[in-house]
């Protein structure tokens, strides 16, 4: 009884011990369990706060990128802009006087053909000329045309003209003339002024701006502290100059590829623009490539090997081999049907549809063919071809303008000169434009100043001293099958005309209309400046003017005819005067007329600076070296409390800072272009490494820490070095896998 009263309760020891140390497993799980998932909070923490904070570094490379190519871009279009209102001037005037000319011609004409009695003795004073009356649609039709194309000009004309409410000189001029102030006056310099200074703002503020940015997101993630190094990032950047826009302007590049590899080269072209200054290699496109894309692509035909093909072969030796006539060749056979047998000199119209004659090699004649023989089936070798790009050109904001108005006057605008005006007007501009300093002489463009009256024309064209710069001449054709005498002439499905498209055409020089320009010499003046001349050709067939073919029938084989019948097509040709053009030079102006003194207040681009770092090397993206590791590569660090939360004072470790610690690093990279010409700056996530550069790094911030406005305090930075140095760098960097 007394022994079993001793052993009473050692099951219950026994018990008690074996709980306790299931609670402690339970409360090591659990606290480990709450260590690993603290440790992948702030890993995440660590991660955004790296991600973030260079993302706002990369944002801020983005937005300046984005104002200088703006500011390209406006200026390139200022001289387009500045060509406008001469080019709309020039054109206005010239649409009125061609278009009244054309009215008074009309009216006269009209007038002289409604005559009813004919006035032998005042022939000026009627005509009889019913093929006149066919050029009054096309002449009216042409007039009407242009004054509403002059409708379109004229109101921009207006709105932009100098003196009114806006004036194109106040947008384009960095110097407006009587304008108050120092410059620059211009809306558009002004507005590249603002972008210069947005950029150098954003540049400034960047660094402290990521910081904060990478405190808060690491906070969001529940970090108590989240630190970016270097903890004021500092943008490597300097205030290029006004020529620093001239390869976005006007360099041309050109890239390509061949056996040899790709290839890349950029030069001046003075037009095509789209270069960019840091221009290195085939991939960089520069901004308005990658960003449009504006550029041209090229191609060649490559060839991709051969395949076999059956094709037939005479097998030499037989076959009969003759002498026989053989007729005139396909072609020569078409111009016949179409245009007659003999040569038509002059001017040459639509109603004449063709009529030259060939040449003797088609005029058929005695040649050896062989006939009959035995042929055979054979497998020859084709070669394959494939079209491929090879390469492309880029072109810029000048370039992409001068399009846009091309093809805008072409459509709208095609019987005027407005495109062709804006074109060399802006071109001349463009020439102002660089290089910034020294002296730009004026140069001039042609001024129309045309005149109607064929009297005053002629009588000028024939004083040495007079420059004619342009002749317009209009011509009226009729091809008939009937004479002019015949009772049926102009009887419909006799004859073809193109009176009714105004055949205006615009000749340099002075244009004789009265011989045709030398072509017609007998030609004889029939009305107001209007002279007739006559010709004849024959042809086979012309259904269109009621010429049926005749003869024998066509040779199923050979496709000729046999003895065909040549029927007479009758030609009558007009050729009225429209006018001269006397006019003179003007000068172009120059919207870019700052003094030399003043080169420095141009806007200019911000531009990365390369030339403080000498190991900068655009051939070795590396992100461990040089700039790129010093300014272009970022740690994150974010920590909180580590206490355990359950028996806290058994599961405290030896870590000196009594914090979950952890780390990231993030890099800032463009792979198109290593300059601030692209917006295409990027952040990715890389692997911590050269952990002693960065506790350097650190130990260097501490002075710097009053800089952050209160994003980094000097206790936490310290505590982050403590922690930092406490861990050899060979170690570190080999359990280190993020």
């Amino acid at each position: 009884m007394h022994n079993r009263t001793r052993r009473s309760g050692a099951v219950l020891v026994m018990a008690l011990l074996g709980m306790t140390l299931l609670v402690a497993l339970i409360l090591y799980v659990y606290n480990v369990g709450d260590r690993v998932n603290d440790r992948l909070s702030m890993q995440n923490a660590a991660d955004s706060a790296a991600v973030s904070g260079a993302g706002w570094i990369a944002r801020s490379m983005n937005t300046t990128a984005m104002n200088n190519v703006a500011s390209s871009r406006v200026l390139g279009i200022l001289p387009v802009l500045d060509a406008f209102p001469l080019a709309s001037k020039i054109s206005i005037h010239e649409i009125d006087t061609i278009a009244d000319g054309l009215d008074a011609q009309t009216d006269t004409l009209q007038a002289l053909l409604n005559a009813k009695n004919i006035d032998e003795l005042n022939p000026e004073k009627s005509v009889n000329e019913p093929g006149l009356v066919s050029s009054l649609p096309g002449m009216r039709e042409l007039r009407d045309r242009l004054r509403a194309q002059g409708d379109i000009i004229r109101p921009f004309e207006e709105a932009i003209r100098a003196g009114g409410s806006f004036s194109m000189e106040h947008v384009t001029y960095w110097r407006v003339p009587g304008e108050n102030g120092s410059p620059p006056h211009g809306t558009i310099w002004r507005a590249a002024r603002a972008l210069e200074e947005y950029s150098q703002a954003t540049l400034d503020s960047a660094g402290i701006l990521a910081q904060f940015n990478a405190g808060r997101f690491g906070r969001e993630n529940e970090a108590q502290t989240a630190i970016l190094i270097p903890v004021v990032p500092e943008i490597p950047n300097i205030r290029g100059t006004y020529d620093n826009f001239q390869p976005t302007i006007e360099g041309h590049v050109r890239v390509w590829g061949n056996d040899s590899g790709s290839h890349g080269e950029m030069k001046l072209s003075g037009q095509d623009g789209g270069g960019i200054p840091d221009f290195a290699y085939f991939h960089r496109m520069g901004p308005w490539a990658r960003m449009y894309p504006w550029r041209h692509t090229s191609t060649k035909r490559v060839a991709t090997g051969v395949r076999a093909v059956e094709a037939r072969e005479k097998i030499p030796g037989t076959g009969t081999t003759t002498r026989v006539w053989v007729g005139p060749s396909p072609e020569r056979r078409a111009i016949y049907a179409r245009g007659g047998k003999s040569p038509l000199p002059g001017v040459g119209s639509s109603a004449r549809r063709g009529g030259r004659s060939g040449s003797a090699r088609n005029d058929g004649g005695w040649k050896t063919v062989t006939t009959g023989g035995q042929y055979r089936t054979v497998m020859r070798n084709v070669t394959t071809y494939k079209t491929v790009t090879d390469g492309y050109t880029t072109y810029g904001p000048f370039y992409w303008a001068m399009q846009r108005v091309q093809r805008y006057a072409a459509e709208y605008l095609p019987d005027t000169k407005f495109g062709t005006y804006t074109d060399r007007i802006a071109n001349i501009k463009l020439g102002y434009m660089f290089p910034a300093k020294g002296p730009k002489a004026l140069k001039a463009i042609h001024y129309a100043n045309w005149v109607v009256d064929y009297a005053k024309a002629l009588e000028l064209a024939e004083i040495p001293e007079t420059r004619v710069t342009e002749t317009i001449l209009y011509y009226f054709d009729i091809a008939s099958s009937e004479p002019e005498k015949s009772a049926d002439f102009l009887k419909p499905g006799t004859f073809r005309t193109n009176g009714g498209l105004a055949l205006m055409q615009r000749a340099p020089g002075w244009h004789n209309p009265a011989t045709f320009d030398g072509h017609r010499p007998d030609a004889k003046l029939v009305c107001n400046y209007i002279w007739k001349s006559t010709d004849e050709y024959e042809t086979t067939e012309d259904p269109e003017i009621g010429i049926e073919y005749q003869g024998g029938p066509v040779d199923p084989d050979t496709g000729e005819p046999g003895s065909p019948v040549f029927q007479k097509v009758y030609v009558i040709e007009y050729a009225m005067f429209g006018a001269i053009d006397v006019g003179g030079d003007v000068q172009v102006s120059n919207p870019f007329n700052w003094s030399d003194s003043e080169f420095d207040d141009l806007p200019a681009p911000i531009l990365i600076n390369t030339e403080d770092f000498e190991d900068y090397n655009s051939d070795n993206p590396d992100v461990n070296l040089g700039i790129r590791r010093s300014n272009f590569a970022f740690l994150a660090l974010a920590k909180r409390p580590n206490d355990a939360p359950l028996w806290a004072q058994r599961f405290r470790g030896a870590n000196p800072t009594g914090a979950t610690t952890t780390l990231a690093q993030a890099k800032v990279f463009n792979n198109t272009s290593w300059g601030l010409w692209t917006q295409e700056w990027q952040v990715q996530l890389t692997p911590v490494n050269r952990w002693g550069n960065w506790t350097r790094k650190i130990q260097e911030d501490l002075t710097r820490t009053s800089m952050t406005q209160g994003a980094v305090s000097a206790g936490d930075l310290q505590e982050i070095l403590q922690y930092l140095q406490a861990l050899p760098s060979e170690m570190a960097e080999k359990f280190t896998g993020h």
